[in-house]
């Protein structure tokens, strides 16, 4: 009874006249009223409705200020409160600390984390996941693992309208955070068996892992794939775990080489149980490692790299040779296509991976079958390791290089391995060596269909000629969104020889990735990554990113391989 008489007076004074009004803009006026029973749920409501006001200041240095006097003055009283509040109070509490995005929120987020079973407390727990990500509270990271944990055991409190909503949510959190406490319940989750969980929180964790980059969860992420079923998409769980691998770096490298070798006993032993062959596990590591720009791999993927037709040091090579009768239908073929298609395989990696010394075994197997899809991983792969060698084995191949009329739909297509050759030659040719190109292209002079496919690389020479070693120049091409996508391309190849570790220039290439030619994006994704040797940039990183969320939902399938390797720098970029 006397709060209620105590209530009713407050209330009266406030409309006697002459008695000061309280200040509504004040966070002195609320914290008052919260400490009456009565009063409180409307006192709630309305510092909710100013918060908002708060959030929306555009002055930065006066935003800032305010902020700082909720976390001060206010949170303290929403923590002394928490306990005695009604569920709809406690969702406008997690509001206002969503709005003010502030780690001190963290005591909390933490509370709100618990679960009592309720749909409030889950939806509590939900605006506590959004507030703990905006503010980057570290401080909630034990409390995070700890619910996390608590729902991977019982998987049944975590129903709801969206079955795993909570634990993709924790999962996500875990790495933004990025604490490595949270390396071991994020395995926990990837390990669990699929009728545990939806294959979106084993995707989750493995990002999560990839963010946190420790190297301990290196084995389990090499073996998720080959457990956990999911439909095959450019962010399925088996691109989620290479990324991570990505992330994760050299220290994973060597359990990966194991995969490649066949001696990483717990992805064969799940890979045998699901009936995939070992090669496709040594494939996949191969894959891997180019995604990894893995130069400690490079000795083993030689190693597994078939030579089957390719040419031995003083013979001639394959493509010279006369051609040999077919042998009867029912003996071996010469070659065989799964080696053939193998060795394709393996030359991407290396590509990516841009080593020199895998040239001369890939330049030696150009003409090995003179198939499109041979041919054409070991042209690009030379031209993404670029060099004086891979330039003289490109060279030929412009003058030379012919597909098999067998295996192409008609005689137009014969001489398109020209072109792919003369793109790349023009792109790994410096100034100084644009000649030899020029005099590779006029060999084709009097071959009309061989012509058609070298005359459109002609405007990469002419940049070169004059841009010469001039960094500027090329950049100014690089950034002019107008420009031909080719000369783009060479702007950036130029750049990643003349501005070696220059962060600038790196971001600028990034920025470039929006250019529109599928092969450009490619490269653009890995000479941001060469120009920076090995140095992080989040700057570059979100370059990259904006152009693919500029574009989400409406990028065509053609530019499936830039996404994937564009991803995959990203890793490599961000700290």
């Amino acid at each position: 009874m006397r709060k209620l008489v105590l209530s009713s007076l407050v209330a009266l004074t406030v409309l006697l006249p002459g008695c000061q009004q309280p200040d509504p803009n004040a966070f002195e006026t609320y914290i008052a009223q919260m400490k009456d029973d009565a009063a409180r749920p409307q006192a709630i409501a309305t510092l909710e409705g100013l918060v908002k006001t708060v959030s929306t200041i555009q002055d930065p240095e006066a935003k800032k200020a305010r902020v700082q006097e909720f976390v001060d003055k206010v949170i303290p009283e929403l923590e002394a409160v928490w306990d005695n509040v009604m569920p709809q109070e406690r969702t406008q509490i997690l509001e206002m600390l969503r709005l003010i995005a502030r780690p001190e929120g963290a005591n909390l987020w933490s509370k709100a984390l618990v679960l009592d079973g309720s749909e409030e407390s889950r939806k509590q727990c939900l605006s506590a996941l959004q507030g703990i990500k905006a503010a980057n509270a570290t401080g909630t990271v034990d409390a995070l693992i700890a619910e996390f944990g608590k729902l991977i055991e019982n998987p049944g409190k975590d129903k709801g309208k969206r079955e795993g909503e909570l634990r993709l949510e924790m999962a996500t959190a875990l790495g933004e955070l990025k604490d490595p406490k949270a390396v071991d319940i994020l395995i926990k989750a990837l390990e669990q068996p699929e009728e545990n969980q939806p294959v979106a929180i084993h995707r989750a964790a493995a990002s999560a892992l990839g963010q946190i980059g420790d190297p301990k969860a290196t084995d389990a992420l090499i073996v998720a794939p080959f457990r956990v079923k999911d439909a095959a998409s450019t962010t399925d769980i088996a691109n989620r775990c290479k990324l991570a691998l990505s992330a994760i770096g050299e220290p994973a490298v060597p359990r990966v080489v194991d995969m490649l070798k066949g001696k990483h006993e717990a992805v064969n032993k799940e890979a045998a149980s699901h009936d995939v062959d070992l090669l496709i596990v040594q494939q996949t590591a191969a894959g891997i490692l180019g995604d990894m720009r893995a130069k400690k791999g490079v000795d083993e993927l030689l190693a597994f790299m078939p030579l089957d037709g390719c040419a031995v040091p003083g013979e001639e090579p394959a493509k010279k040779k006369k051609k040999k009768k077919k042998k009867k239908a029912d003996d071996e073929p010469e070659i065989d296509p799964a080696k053939a298609s193998l060795r394709a395989f393996v030359a991407r990696s290396l590509g990516f991976i841009g080593d020199e010394k895998p040239v001369e075994p890939l330049c030696s197997c150009i003409n090995s079958t003179r198939n499109p899809g041979d041919m054409d991983e070991t042209v690009d792969a030379l031209g993404r390791i670029g060099g004086e060698k891979a330039l003289g084995c490109l060279l030929e191949t412009v003058k030379t290089g012919e597909y098999d009329p067998d295996a192409v739909a008609s005689s137009d297509f014969v001489y398109q391995i020209r072109g792919i050759a003369a793109r790349w030659s023009v792109l790994v040719a410096p100034p100084d060596k644009l000649e030899g190109v020029k005099a590779a292209f006029a060999a084709n002079d009097s071959n009309e269909k061989a012509k058609k496919e070298i005359t459109p690389y002609e405007s990469g020479i002419k940049l070169a000629e004059t841009c010469k070693a001039d960094k500027d120049c090329y950049l100014k091409t690089l950034s002019d969104q107008t420009a031909e996508s080719f000369a783009r391309e060479k702007a950036a190849y130029e750049l990643a020889r003349l501005a070696k570790g220059d962060q600038a220039v790196g971001l600028e290439i990034a920025k470039a990735f929006k250019v529109r030619d599928p092969d450009a994006r490619v490269t653009m994704a890995l000479m941001a990554d060469r120009v920076l040797e090995g140095k992080k940039c989040n700057e570059c990183a979100d370059a990259f990113q904006a152009v693919l969320d500029g574009e989400k939902g409406t990028m065509p399938p053609t530019m499936q391989l830039a996404v994937l390797t564009v991803r995959h720098t990203m890793a490599h970029l961000r700290e």
